[in-house]
C-alpha cells in the first residue's frame, strides 16, 4: 500500500493566506485527501489559481498546534450557492539552501572579492546543514 493511500481521507484544518481582495484570511476547514494523493477543500474566501496558502492540521488530541505546511492553489471552482469554493493543493517543497546560491541579487560582505563567489568555508558550511536536514 502506498503512503498516500494511507493518508487519504477527511482531516480538520486550519488555512491561512490572502484572498483575491489582498486581505490576510484564516479559516478552518476539512482537508479531502483521495487515495491516489489529490487533496482538495472548500473555502469561503476566494484565491486565485497559483496562490500560496499555508494548512496547519487541528489535531484535537494535542494540546500544540502543528506545524503549517505550504500549498499552492490550482483548479479554483467559481463560487457554489453556499458561497464555498472548491479548490485543489499542491504542496511545495522547500528548497535546498545550495540553490539560494543561484538567486543572489547582490553580493555582500559574505562574499570573496571575485564578485558573487561564496567564500569556500561558508559553502562548506551551507552544505553541512543542508545534509543533516535531509
Amino acid at each position: 500500500m502506498s503512503d498516500t493511500a494511507t493518508l487519504s481521507g477527511n482531516y480538520r484544518i486550519e488555512v491561512s493566506g490572502w484572498g483575491l481582495n489582498d486581505a490576510f484570511f484564516v479559516e478552518k476547514t476539512d482537508l479531502h485527501w483521495t487515495e491516489g494523493g489529490e487533496r482538495k477543500l472548500m473555502l469561503h474566501h476566494a484565491l486565485p489559481e497559483g496562490a500560496i496558502i499555508f494548512a496547519r492540521l487541528i489535531a484535537p488530541e494535542t494540546s500544540h498546534g502543528s506545524v503549517p505546511v505550504a500549498y499552492q492553489v490550482e483548479s479554483v471552482q467559481p463560487m457554489n450557492s453556499s458561497g464555498l469554493c472548491e479548490m485543489r493543493l499542491l504542496r511545495l517543497q522547500p528548497r535546498s539552501k545550495a540553490h539560494i546560491w543561484d538567486q543572489i541579487a547582490s553580493p555582500s560582505a559574505k562574499y570573496s572579492s571575485k564578485g558573487a563567489e561564496p567564500k569556500e568555508s561558508s559553502i562548506q558550511t551551507e552544505l553541512e546543514e543542508v545534509l543533516h536536514e535531509a
